[in-house]
């Protein structure tokens, strides 16, 4: 299923460009896929999987399970505390006919798509929902590396490079760490599609045919719908760069991408709402962009200069996925001394301010870093644009008959890359630490004595593969939500009347409620709603060193205030009386509180029956003595939340509302107006490039 997850769309996909764009070669399709099929060789033809399942085994309940668990590479660990639940939520709601809007499982409530990397309606996220997690994640990041190669490879045959050095250049900006490094994030989805956004805005500029208009349509409402918005304006700012220097009028290009906004409105509308009230927008007012340490420049020679995590040899002071996406190969910077002419000197000079705005440095950095949007998204991610343009010119330089100075650059930058691992690092000579090296010094050879196209696409995919293609190291797919008797337990247990959990310190890491279908008052995502983030600060352990809110006093009163009916502990841990033991095992202890708050609750009138209808929906039975009974709740207010059959107001963060005399029936919704706003948008703008080209506006 994974393998068909692959290459239906892809095929597809490919038929498509074949049928209404250029006559994409079969051969270039073959080879992207089979360069992609290599990369992921492990993830696809065995049954490990690809992302840290192994670093959540190392807390209880799966820690009394499966022992001590040493994870590969625990960096990647958000696909497995973020990324996996929020698809398995999402795909529940939508196999269920239901909007993916809310999210039940995690902060007692928190909204879902406008947490925006949920990406319910990405296109590569609903192209391979026929495959079961977690292997659709595998499939998406297969679909990531082709699209990122064949795009990639039109956009540089338009250029007029030949056909073997514009597969070099796709070679080199797929494969490369940027990529892998976030392979299996929604940031890699959204910046793989940097060459379709090229080629396509490019086609746009040139030509009036309709087609090339609703391709940067589509393009760019997959860019927007798939999850990282800051990704996507780094590739705005790519396309308005190739744009100047094309020399072509804007306007079209301009018109396209925003009916293409208008098309991704209803994933996009409730992320810009959410963001004004959620953590993220709080941390990022407060703290401004750091400058990454300027040994950062040694990672321009090898991306390993530190070590690799995937290894367990990385031993710096910043993070590997920060830092290494410096690397663009020792060839393309080889090549770039060969750079002729006012295109390929322009897109260098782009590329050393779009670096030095990545990297934070000068006062010239900061000054742009602080300008909106720069100064609220991550600059270092801009480094994919530089990639992508480094990318065009060294597959530009490739293609002339061979330079002196290209030469001499290689031999120097040789020598510098053996000095830095030798003598500065003293790091092993082996042919793992020295790919980028061994690759360097065949494509010099082949370069003194003829055009050397064949010898450097060869040795780049070799070089990126031996860095980068087993960074996502594979772990045992037993590992991946296990069923343990602790929880069946508790979802036994926890059936009926909506409640929720708390894991004690480290124990079930919060996100993993949503794979059990349980209700968690913890989370871990910086788009969560800053007043609850508020609320439930003041209960959790105060560690800078992580996003994880911890609870270690579960004799909190305000515990009870949300909701918690249950209390999963390692073994060693013994509450007071308040909590009745309800399971021990290896996996853990299992607590229900002796009297737990309800969701809904009041001291003027009596609540009935509490009934979850849906992510969206609750049903509340009332009898109340007189009209405005207050009746309080810990169900989270967030903007869409309505209340029907009775007077909502706020108790922040939570819904309270006045219900009226007598018995009644009150109905919570959420239904969030920026949703169905972008539904409107969205409709309107399918119906504009629907429109027959002579009512059209010219």
């Amino acid at each position: 299923m994974t393998l068909l997850g692959i290459l239906i769309p892809a095929l597809l996909v490919a038929l498509a460009l074949r049928r209404w764009f250029v006559p994409l070669p079969w051969t270039v399709v073959g080879l992207a896929l089979a360069l992609t099929l290599g990369f992921l060789h492990g993830a696809i033809f065995t049954r490990a999987l690809p992302v840290p399942v192994d670093e959540v085994m190392r807390s209880y309940p799966y820690r009394g399970v499966f022992g001590d668990v040493t994870s590969r590479n625990a960096l990647t660990n958000d696909t497995v505390k973020q990324i996996l639940p929020w698809m398995q939520v999402v795909r529940e709601e939508l196999l269920h006919g239901r909007l993916p809007l809310w999210n039940r499982h995690q902060f007692a409530g928190y909204p879902l798509l406008a947490n925006g990397q949920s990406a319910p309606f990405a296109p590569l996220f609903l192209a391979t929902l026929f495959v079961p997690l977690p292997d659709q994640l595998i499939a998406m990041a297969g679909l990531k590396l082709f699209l990122a190669i064949v795009f990639a490879w039109m956009f540089l045959r338009d250029e007029g490079v030949s056909p073997i050095a514009a597969f070099f250049a796709s070679a080199l900006f797929a494969f490369s760490v940027f990529q892998t490094v976030y392979l299996y994030y929604p940031l890699g989805t959204v910046s793989a599609m940097l060459p379709a956004a090229a080629f396509a805005t490019i086609g746009c500029a040139r030509s009036r045919d309709r087609r090339w208009f609703v391709l940067l349509a589509i393009v760019t409402a997959t860019v927007l719908a798939s999850g990282h918005p800051e990704t996507a304006v780094h590739i705005g700012i790519a396309c308005a760069l190739l744009l100047v220097l094309e020399g072509k009028s804007p306007l079209r290009p301009l018109l396209a991408a925003l009916a293409g906004a208008a098309l991704a409105a209803p994933a996009w509308f409730p992320v810009l709402e959410q963001v004004l009230i959620s953590a993220r927008a709080a941390a990022l007012a407060a703290t401004p962009h750091p400058s990454l340490h300027p040994y950062v420049a040694y990672l321009f020679l090898n991306p390993d200069a530190f070590g690799n995590p995937a290894r367990g040899t990385w031993s710096w002071i910043s993070n590997y996925s920060v830092v290494a996406p410096t690397y663009l190969g020792l060839i393309p910077l080889a090549l770039l001394p060969g750079a002729r002419g006012r295109r390929e000197i322009t897109l260098v000079a782009m590329s050393a301010l779009l670096f030095i705005i990545a990297m934070n440095w000068t006062p010239l950095g900061h000054a742009l870093n602080a300008i909106p949007p720069l100064s609220l998204i991550a600059p270092d991610r801009l480094r994919v644009v530089v990639l992508f343009f480094i990318a065009i010119v060294a597959a530009r330089v490739l293609d002339r008959t061979r330079k002196v100075e290209v030469i001499v650059a290689g031999v120097a930058i040789l020598a510098a890359a053996i000095w830095l691992l030798h003598a500065k690092w003293n790091v092993t000579l082996d042919w793992r630490s020295t790919a980028g090296a061994i690759a360097l010094g065949a494509f010099l050879i082949a370069y003194a004595f003829k055009r050397a196209q064949l010898v450097a696409t060869i040795a780049i995919v070799a070089e990126l593969f031996v860095f980068n293609a087993h960074f996502n190291a594979l772990a045992p797919r037993a590992y991946y939500k296990p069923k343990l008797p602790i929880l069946a337990t508790l979802q036994q247990l926890s059936k009926g009347e909506p409640s929720r959990i708390v894991g004690h310190d480290w124990t079930f890491l919060p996100n993993a409620a949503a794979q059990y279908g349980l209700e968690d008052i913890r989370g871990t995502d910086p788009m969560a709603l800053a007043t609850y983030e508020r609320f439930l600060g003041k209960l959790a352990v105060q560690d800078p060193s992580t996003d994880v809110k911890r609870i270690q006093d579960v004799e909190q009163p305000a515990l009870e205030r949300l909701n918690v009916r249950f209390l999963i502990s390692d073994p060693q841990l013994t509450p007071s009386s308040n909590w009745l033991l309800r399971y021990e095992g290896p996996d853990g202890k299992l607590f229900e509180r002796a009297h737990w708050q309800r969701r809904f609750f009041s001291s003027d009138a009596n609540v009935g029956a509490i009934t979850q209808l849906s992510a969206t929906k609750l049903r509340v039975e009332i009898d109340s003595p007189r009209d405005g009974a207050v009746v309080h709740s810990s169900q989270i207010a967030a903007p869409g939340w309505r209340v029907r059959g009775a007077t909502m107001f706020v108790e922040e963060p939570f819904i309270a509302f006045r219900a009226p005399a007598g018995r009644s029936v009150v109905t919570l919704t959420y239904a969030p107006v920026s949703f169905y706003a972008g539904c409107a948008v969205a409709m309107l703008a399918l119906v504009a490039l629907l429109l027959p080209d002579r009512v059209r506006v010219k």
